[in-house]
């Protein structure tokens, strides 16, 4: 606080014409010329302990009421209602569209886990043996996979009616397959890649 005011004081600049109108004030009032440099004195620390305050005051209302933080542009990202149950069967009455247990993966299920995300997702995760398999049912042709790897190997073709589409690092090895009919999307993600001719064998038998 001493240094506050030793840097204040060192601001306040007292002109000849300001000190000869102070101490002419000081006599009018009756004060003693003796006395006039000790009022003066008072009178400066008195002006600087003003200058203080004012400057606190200056500086408060930028405390007290900071600028408002902008929230960058961008898409809002909505939580849907999710909701487990204990089977293919009480999966289906949620959302509203049959949904059945997965056959023909390259590994034995040893726990399976339904999701529902409100009215729109099904989503069955299936474990066992080390490995892992995605499903996600859906109405509609839009991707539903939530997988947006850039994967280096691509096809898409015709199987039995169904419009499919394989993913993965390379050739012949792919880890997820999307495929639909036109009313419904179905995506399959393992945690082992499969060539398109197993992929073939799994999406016939859970399309």
């Amino acid at each position: 606080m001493a240094r506050k005011y030793d840097e204040i004081m060192s601001r306040v600049l007292v002109t000849d014409a300001m000190r000869s109108r102070i101490l002419a004030q000081l006599e009018s009032a009756g004060q003693p010329a003796s006395r006039g440099p000790f009022i003066l004195r008072r009178t400066l620390a008195a002006a600087a302990c003003l200058a203080v305050v004012l400057a606190g005051i200056s500086v408060l209302p930028r405390i007290a009421s900071p600028q408002p933080v902008e929230t960058p542009p961008g898409p809002v990202t909505v939580i849907p209602n999710l909701q487990e149950v204990s089977s293919a069967q009480a999966l289906s009455a949620l959302v509203g569209f049959p949904v059945s247990d997965l056959d023909a993966l390259p590994f034995l299920v040893e726990q399976s886990t339904y999701t529902a995300y409100g009215d729109a997702l099904a989503q069955i995760r299936c474990e066992g043996n080390s490995q892992w398999a995605l499903f996600r049912k859906s109405a509609g042709t839009e991707d539903n996979s939530g997988d947006y790897t850039a994967y280096a190997a691509q096809t898409s073709y015709d199987l039995d009616g169904l419009s499919v589409t394989l993913k993965g690092e390379a050739d012949q090895s792919y880890v997820l397959a999307l495929w639909t009919d036109g009313s419904y999307t179905c995506s399959l993600r393992l945690s082992q890649p499969l060539t398109a001719e197993q992929w073939d064998q799994v999406i016939s038998a859970n399309c």
